[in-house]
């Protein structure tokens, strides 16, 4: 055996901490839709890990032999099972086998394994009977989940509502205020047209030709201050109606997406 062979088997093997992944993986390398569909559930059974799974959501059966059920069971009969009294029975009679299997402890060494399967078999009946109330609390805790969410969802919209009045109202503050320094604007500069037409009225009331050519100038000057301002006040107006407008738009959306 050469040196080389020698050192390979010397070597340590290297392992993976992980297993590798299955084969079948390079079938979906270029997506889920290039592959071939899974395979169906098998039913009722399938093993995986060598032990048997069942396919359909039952309770399990503790105590698969009827004999061994210590209460009354209700399949026979229309009469509805009182469960709340059999688990009290049943605890009664597990209270009196636990002060018997005392009792064989000091007495009877011998006799413990027996009164022991009879505690366990109690016990197992007590747990068969809790497991039958499983469904019911599941249902019970997704409708406890269900009216959480609803509420919390109520809650959300109420805060949403809230938000939206008070965005609502400090908008309409807003275009208040806005009017109102318009509306002051415009007052201001029609009392300043009007004392220039005053001085204008005054001046030719006097006959003189110099004044008179400044009356003609300072109307011209006032016409041309009004033709000025007016396209700017239009404006104004124009982007404070396209605002309203669009306040408008959006406060009914978003009525309408939350109703």
């Amino acid at each position: 055996m050469s040196a080389e062979q020698e050192q390979q088997e010397e070597a340590p093997e290297i392992v993976s901490e992980f297993p590798a992944p299955p084969k079948f993986f390079a079938l979906y390398a270029d997506g889920v839709e290039s592959g071939p569909a899974p395979p169906e559930p098998m039913e009722p059974t399938y093993h995986m890990f060598g032990s048997p799974y069942s396919t359909q959501d039952v309770v399990p059966d503790l105590l698969p032999q009827s004999d061994k059920k210590l209460y009354a069971q209700g399949e026979d009969s229309d009469v509805p099972v009182d469960y709340k009294g059999q688990m009290k029975k049943i605890n009664r009679s597990l209270l009196a086998n636990f002060v018997e299997l005392v009792d064989v402890l000091i007495k009877k060494p011998a006799m413990f394994n027996e009164k022991l399967d009879d505690v366990e078999l109690l016990f197992l009946n007590m747990h068969n009977l809790i497991n039958a109330f499983r469904p019911h609390q599941a249902r019970e805790t997704v409708i406890q989940m269900l009216k959480t969410q609803v509420q919390e969802r109520r809650e959300a919209a109420r805060d949403i509502r809230r938000t939206i009045d008070e965005s609502r109202q400090a908008v309409e503050r807003v275009h208040g205020e806005l009017h109102e320094f318009n509306d002051d604007a415009v007052a201001a500069d029609g009392a300043s047209s009007a004392g220039t037409d005053e001085d204008v009225k005054m001046e030719n009331a006097d006959g003189s030709g110099a004044a008179g050519n400044r009356g003609d100038q300072a109307n011209a000057s006032a016409a041309a201050n009004t033709a000025a301002l007016t396209p700017a006040q239009q404006e104004q107006a124009e982007k404070a109606r396209e605002a309203r407008q669009m306040q408008e738009q959006f406060f009914s959306a978003l009525e309408t997406a939350m109703n």
